[in-house]
C-alpha cells in the first residue's frame, strides 16, 4: 500500500486502515464570531459623610473628610473578587486658594538705602481670583509700610505684560514708584511658631509665584507664572483597598503612596474654567472659587485583589496635596496652635466615589 502524507488509522468497524488528513485552512474572507461578554461586577460605594453613624453622632464630633475612617462591625464585601478599581468620583472643592497655610507673607521695605522697615501680612482666609489677590496684598503692604514712613505708592498687579507689549502673561508684577524705596519679599519659616507647618508646604509666597529674585530688595520686580491655586491635584489614599497589589505605585514626589485615584482640579465643569485675558477681573482659575469636581475615569486603575480576602468593615481615607501633605491641614489648626482672630472653621466638604469590584 503507498504511503501518503498523513497519520495511518483504522477503523474500529471494518478495521480498515485510513489515512487522517490535517484540516485545511479557512479561505473564507468571513471569520465566525466570538462572543465576549463583559466581566461580572458589583459597586463599592463610599461616602465621606458615612464617617458618622448618624446626624446626632455628627453633631457631636467634627472630623474633616480628608482623613477619616469607615467603621462597620461586619466586613464590607465578601470575597470572590480579583480586582477593583474607581469608577467614578464627586469632589465639592471648598477649600480657600488663600487658607491657613497661604495667608501669611513677609516683606523688607527699604527707604534711600537706609531705613529698613520689616513688615508681615496676613491676608483673611477666603477664595481670590489672582486679581483680587493683587489688590488686596497692594492694599495691606501700603499700610504696613506706611508705620514705616513709606509705602504710599506701591502697586501690584496680575497680567501684565513684562515686554511692554499688550500680550497679558499670568503672574504677579509690583513696584514702589517711588526713587530710593525697594521692597523684597520673603517666605515664612517652615516648623516655626509663626509658620507650624512643613518645608513641603506650599505658602502664600509661593502662591504669588515667587523665587529667589524676589528676596533681594528692588525697586519693582515680577513674579514667574502662577495660577494661585493651593494645590493642582489631590491624591486619594486607602492603605487596607491597595494593600494586596503587588506592584507598588510611584512618584515624582519625595514620599509614595500606594492610591486609588488622582484628581486634579482641572476635571469636570463647575468653572473650571478661565474664557478671559489673565488681567481681566474675572480670570478665575481652578481652585480660585468654589466648584464641583465630577470625573468619570474611563480607564480606572486596576487593582488587584486576593479571592479569599474579605473587603474588611474598617477603611482609612486619606487625601493628599500636589506637596504630598495631608489636605486637611489646609482646613484644621495644629494642636499646638490657637485660632487666629477673624477664624472660621469649616472649608471641607464631604465627598464621594463608585468603585467597581470584578469577579474575574
Amino acid at each position: 500500500m503507498k504511503r501518503i502524507s498523513g497519520i495511518i488509522k483504522k477503523c474500529s468497524v471494518c478495521r480498515m486502515s485510513y489515512y487522517a488528513v490535517a484540516s485545511l485552512p479557512d479561505t473564507n474572507a468571513r471569520q465566525l464570531a466570538m462572543t465576549v461578554r463583559p466581566s461580572s461586577t458589583a459597586l463599592l460605594t463610599i461616602d465621606s459623610e458615612d464617617r458618622y453613624s448618624s446626624y446626632e453622632a455628627e453633631r457631636k464630633v467634627s472630623s474633616t473628610p480628608y482623613n477619616f475612617s469607615i467603621s462597620k462591625t461586619e466586613s464590607l464585601m465578601p470575597g470572590f473578587m480579583t480586582r477593583l478599581g474607581v469608577s467614578e468620583i464627586v469632589f465639592p472643592w471648598a477649600i480657600p486658594n488663600v487658607n491657613l497655610k497661604t495667608q501669611t507673607l513677609s516683606f523688607t521695605y527699604q527707604v534711600a538705602g537706609a531705613n529698613v522697615f520689616v513688615g508681615s501680612i496676613k491676608i483673611p482666609i477666603g477664595f481670590y481670583t489672582p486679581s483680587e489677590l493683587a489688590t488686596v496684598l497692594q492694599a495691606d503692604i501700603r499700610a504696613a509700610a506706611a508705620t514705616g514712613g513709606a509705602g504710599a505708592a506701591f502697586t501690584m498687579t496680575y497680567g501684565s505684560s513684562v515686554d511692554g507689549s499688550a500680550n497679558d502673561v499670568p503672574l504677579f508684577k509690583y513696584a514702589t514708584n517711588v526713587v530710593g524705596e525697594t521692597i523684597a519679599f520673603f517666605p515664612e519659616t517652615p516648623n516655626s511658631s509663626a509658620y507650624p507647618y512643613s518645608a513641603q508646604s506650599k505658602q502664600l509666597f509661593d502662591l504669588l509665584g515667587f523665587i529667589k529674585a524676589n528676596q533681594t530688595q528692588s525697586a519693582g520686580a515680577n513674579g514667574v507664572y502662577t495660577f494661585c491655586q493651593a494645590t493642582r491635584y489631590i491624591d486619594i489614599v486607602s492603605n487596607q483597598l491597595t494593600n494586596s497589589q503587588a506592584q507598588k505605585d510611584q512618584t515624582s514626589q519625595t514620599v509614595a503612596r500606594d492610591m486609588l485615584c488622582r484628581v486634579y482640579l482641572g476635571d469636570g465643569g463647575g468653572g473650571g474654567q478661565s474664557t478671559v485675558q489673565p488681567s481681566n477681573a474675572a480670570f478665575s482659575p481652578p481652585g480660585c472659587a468654589p466648584l464641583v469636581i465630577y470625573r468619570n475615569f474611563t480607564n480606572p486603575k486596576q487593582i488587584q485583589w486576593i479571592p479569599n480576602m474579605n473587603i474588611p468593615g474598617f477603611l482609612q481615607f486619606q487625601v493628599y496635596d500636589d506637596s504630598g501633605e495631608l489636605l486637611d491641614e489646609m482646613v484644621s489648626l495644629p494642636s499646638t496652635s490657637y485660632p487666629p482672630p477673624g477664624y472660621v472653621a469649616g472649608g471641607s466638604m464631604d465627598w464621594s466615589m463608585t468603585m467597581l469590584v470584578s469577579e474575574c
